[in-house]
């Protein structure tokens, strides 16, 4: 039998990191450190999993284990098969009661929005949650190297990443020596809230070749005077498409036709629930965003073809 050896590679990388990962008893238990710095030990491959963050939802269904899955939030919503799976409450207001009542052997969390007293009453009655938190595209491989080791499918998730970091190789030699264009990325426009330098989107613009305005603010996601705004005016500006319509932003947008966004038809809206989720096809958001900032380069066209 022949192996790939870039697939070797990835197989000795897996190996090589395990200690760092996690570990597996001789009973059977395979344990992790999450984004919290919490050891988070699953006995066996767990089997009834409650996914309280749409990004782990997708990331379970990537590894091919979905049919662990006993519950999710409304806001899980990709791919479609994720709808008929039992669902636990609202996105940042899951119902406690009804995880209980599911009786998981893991829960899946994401930190931003996390109410902590779910995390310590399910801890306290001995279930185990491990959450994520997720702020760049390497965050997401190392995510899905945890994962895999959970649930017994590190193959499924060296593959994955193996994919992410060659098209990161690729995206990265056709930005070379291309302009980098100024952007604010806008999650929120009435108010203005906008993706800092800290936040998930903020490291997809800067990989992704654009120069954030908004990239020294404190905070990942930070109100932003329009002031500012037309002080530093941006070349793009991008706008999540769940958080407004795209033509009632426009709309908004259009009060300040001094802006070079507005003025030369560059206010783009992207799918929300590609761009700003940190799961397996964060490479489609990262190449998608490229491509928005740089439509006219040959070599971004011809990304995936």
């Amino acid at each position: 039998m022949r192996f790939h050896p870039r697939r070797l590679v990835g197989l000795c990388l897996v190996l090589m990191c395990a200690p760092c990962l996690a570990g597996t008893d001789a009973s059977g238990i395979s344990c992790v450190t999450d984004d919290m710095g919490r050891k988070v030990c699953a006995s066996g491959v767990p089997r009834r999993v409650v996914s309280l963050a749409p990004s782990l939802t997708e990331t379970v269904f990537y590894l091919g284990v979905q049919d662990r899955l006993v519950g999710r939030t409304a806001r899980c919503n990709r791919p479609a098969a994720a709808s008929k799976i039992p669902q636990v409450g609202a996105y940042l207001h899951p119902d406690l009661e009804r995880i209980i009542s599911l009786n998981p052997d893991l829960v899946l969390a994401t930190k931003p929005g996390l109410r902590e007293e779910i995390v310590e009453r399910l801890t306290a009655l001995g279930i185990p949650v491990f959450v994520e938190d997720c702020k760049s595209v390497d965050d997401v491989c190392f995510l899905m190297e945890r994962l895999g080791r959970l649930f017994h499918r590190e193959l499924e998730a060296t593959s994955a990443i193996e994919d992410i970091q060659r098209r990161r190789r690729v995206l990265k030699e056709r930005l070379e020596g291309l302009p980098r264009p100024t952007v604010l990325f806008a999650v929120g426009v009435k108010p203005l809230v906008v993706a800092g330098g800290q936040s998930f989107l903020g490291a997809l613009i800067r990989e992704a070749g654009g120069v954030n305005i908004a990239e020294d603010i404190a905070i990942p996601y930070a109100r932003f005077s329009f002031e500012e705004v037309i002080k530093k005016d941006p070349e793009y500006i991008l706008i999540l498409d769940k958080e407004c319509k795209q033509q009632e932003c426009v709309d908004h947008l259009k009060r300040y036709p001094t802006l070079r966004a507005v003025r030369y038809e560059k206010v783009e809206s992207l799918d929300a629930d590609l761009v700003a989720r940190p799961a397996p096809a964060v490479i489609e958001a990262l190449e998608l965003i490229a491509k928005t900032l740089h439509p006219h380069a040959q070599e971004m066209r011809a990304l995936n073809r």
